[in-house]
């Protein structure tokens, strides 16, 4: 009679528990639900409030793993203080702690009791942090390493439905260190039946073909010049598909101006695709920010003569080519767009 009691007890105290740690959780999703609600019009008031919201959600998502450490929903509670984590640099204008957030990833990644959702989230997290120091650097170190992260999520994952352009994102990875295997890996996806992936796979091998071969490309500008890649060799040219519509290329117009200033005595030539449709707001944005090398347009938008045979996906995009007209680097933005620029102008 005791022992029954004893069990009784038991599953009173768990049914308890249970209950307590769904109050919880429901009230952590209600806050989440309403973090920017009614925040005052003026940024700078509404950044401090929201500020403190994501700190208090913070500690309260860390208060229920501590309450409720075996919950079926902490695998959630850890992925949501990783995001919250992330607001808050975001918030505050500063780089989050990508060392640790990699090593609590890998952990949920490869917790076989998670659900197999936040696996694959925590997986998808990974991969966006290796394609962000791929992108970067262009290194073969970042390269391997964003391969081999796809090759994991591939394999604990392999009925995913994004495994299709993950594979197309190793090709693009593996043409740093291996360009034959990332060939044969396009080759494979010419063949394919996705019209997008078949079309990106095509633009990829034009352009492992540019490094072997010098770009033909001519076009009258819209002040009037003749520009023809051929009348260029010798000279340092970096071509900037991007468009005024287009948040990250007005943000990067600054720099680049600053980059064209520094290096075009010394040979180096910047040429504009422009993805945009309205003539005078380029026109106008240019002189505006002293944009002064040539302008192709011709007002298609993503149609544009140059982005469709190049199957441009993004913008901005930027490819180096050097002064013997080949292509050098397909994603020269950023960080690393001066001293690939050097190297170029160095080079014999």
């Amino acid at each position: 009679m005791k022992r029954l009691l004893a069990v009784s007890l038991l599953i009173f105290f768990a049914a308890e528990l249970r209950a307590d740690e769904e109050q919880a959780w429901e009230k952590l999703n209600d806050e989440s639900a309403k973090l920017t609600a009614d925040l005052p019009e003026d940024e700078a008031a509404g950044r401090k409030i929201l500020g403190k919201r994501l700190q208090t959600q913070l500690a309260n998502f860390q208060k229920f793993l501590a309450d409720f450490p075996q919950s079926p929903n902490r695998w959630e509670a850890r992925m949501a203080i990783l995001q919250i984590e992330n607001s808050s640099a975001s918030l505050e204008d500063r780089e989050p702690e990508i060392s640790g957030q990699k090593n609590e990833l890998q952990s949920i990644a490869d917790d076989s009791a998670a659900p197999a959702n936040i696996r694959a989230d925590a997986g998808l997290v990974l991969l966006q942090i290796s394609s962000m120091d791929f992108t970067r650097q262009r290194s073969e170190e970042s390269a391997r390493a964003l391969h081999a992260a796809i090759d994991k999520f591939i394999s604990t994952h392999p009925d995913d439905a994004r495994a299709p352009i993950l594979r197309l994102t190793q090709a693009q990875a593996l043409e740093v260190y291996d360009p034959e295997q990332a060939a044969k890996l396009y080759r494979e996806f010419t063949a394919g039946d996705d019209p997008d992936l078949v079309a990106a796979a095509r633009s990829s091998l034009e352009a492992m073909e540019l490094r072997t071969k010098p770009l033909e490309l001519s076009f009258t500008a819209t002040d009037g010049r003749k520009i023809d890649m051929t009348e260029l060799r010798g000279k340092v040219v970096l071509i900037d598909f991007w468009a005024t519509w287009c948040p990250p290329c007005v943000a990067e117009a600054p720099q680049l101006v600053e980059t064209y200033k520094k290096y075009h005595e010394r040979g180096l030539e910047i040429i504009g695709i422009s993805l945009d449709q309205n003539r005078e707001a380029l026109e106008k944005f240019t002189k505006e920010n002293g944009m002064t090398w040539p302008q192709f347009f011709d007002g298609k938008g993503w149609n544009n003569e140059f982005a469709q045979r190049f199957n441009i996906q993004s913008v901005p995009t930027m490819w180096l080519f050097g002064r013997d007209g080949k292509l050098k680097d397909a994603s020269a933005r950023g960080e690393r767009l001066n001293s690939l620029i050097e190297n170029a102008l160095d080079a014999e």
